[in-house]
């Protein structure tokens, strides 16, 4: 069972040489309890493209839809970084609260 909160605007869009970044930040959901971890989801992002929490390099996709568990980076405020390679759109981006995992 997970609980999906959109990530939607606004988001910060910057190109850093042939890259391109896409940040937003987020408070931690509130209401967390012992059994449930916290992914970040995204449909669809570009082969390469890295995801960072708070400065932390978490994961980097292989093309197409991804997920990764982010629960113990963590904190009342919250950066995501998506790096790109390309300019590309991303997928719908994504928090889910996953209870058993």
């Amino acid at each position: 069972m997970a609980h999906r909160i959109r990530l939607g605007p606004p988001w910060e869009v910057a190109t850093v040489g042939d890259r391109t970044r896409h940040i937003r930040k987020f408070g931690r959901p509130r209401t967390l309890d012992a059994t449930e971890r916290v992914w970040v989801v995204c449909d669809a992002a570009p082969v390469g493209t890295a995801l960072f929490v708070n400065d932390v390099r978490v994961a980097t996709a292989e093309g197409g839809p991804f997920a990764a568990e982010i629960t113990l980076l963590l904190q009342p405020r919250n950066a995501l970084l998506l790096d790109s390679p390309t300019s590309a759109l991303l997928g719908e981006i994504a928090l889910e609260i996953r209870t058993g995992e």
